[in-house]
């Protein structure tokens, strides 16, 4: 039993970051860095101006591969340890998958109906942006830095609740929200995927609650 025990305990990643505010602010300057070099391409007319503001799906590639691989190589470099499973990019116990499979649409129906109720619509997406977007690419790295790299930095200096509702409104904020809705929306969505990622221990699984949460509000939303 006491082997079987450690052997569990064993499977589960240290909770306490390994990584600090400074590693943060790394990545925050190569988000600007990525910024400043799309504006200097369309100054150069390298890049048409209208790909900031509604960027290809090859762009938006581009851009998140981009700053995933940024966090990777900042925790990588400076401390040479493990990245992704300190990250809780780990297999969380089915409870917690099932909760997550659910939570997603059950926000996104509770936003559609809002959104429609009040003659509201998003844009268009394509296919292709909904399956790399939506469901991969964005919550893949919207997860690993909100919910698995900064949350458990600020549970350690706020505690669990302030890190999870800080977390979202930061999320919120990164997303430029419109008007006072999306703000609400982004906030609420991001506390919940904060506590998702707080109770399993696995961004995995709100990066699932993440994922299937875009592609349920796009797919009743977007006209």
């Amino acid at each position: 039993m006491r082997v079987q025990h450690s052997m569990a305990c064993d499977e589960l990643p240290n909770n306490k970051p390994y990584w600090n505010y400074e590693d943060i602010g790394i990545f925050f300057l190569v988000l600007v860095l990525i910024g400043f070099v799309l504006r200097l391409l369309v100054r150069f007319h390298l890049l048409a101006r209208s790909d900031l503001s509604n960027p290809s799906v090859l762009l938006q590639f581009l851009v998140i591969a981009s700053l995933s691989l940024a966090l990777y190589l900042v925790l990588k470099l400076r401390h040479h340890r493990p990245v992704l499973r300190p990250l809780g990019w780990i297999w969380p116990r089915p409870v917690y998958v099932l909760i997550s499979l659910t939570a997603g649409p059950l926000l996104a129906v509770g936003v559609a109906f809002y959104l429609r109720y009040s003659h509201r619509s998003t844009p268009q997406i394509g296919l292709t942006d909904l399956l790399f977007l939506g469901l991969f690419l964005g919550p893949i790295l919207e997860e690993s830095f909100f919910r698995g790299c900064l949350l458990p930095l600020l549970a350690e200096t706020t505690g669990s609740i302030c890190s999870v509702i800080l977390t979202a409104l930061l999320f919120a904020l990164l997303h430029q929200p419109a008007d006072l809705v999306h703000w609400l929306s982004f906030t609420a969505t991001g506390v919940a995927y904060g506590w998702i990622r707080t109770a399993s221990g696995s961004t995995f699984a709100s990066s699932v609650s993440h994922a299937t949460y875009n592609i349920v509000v796009i797919l009743l939303v977007a006209r």
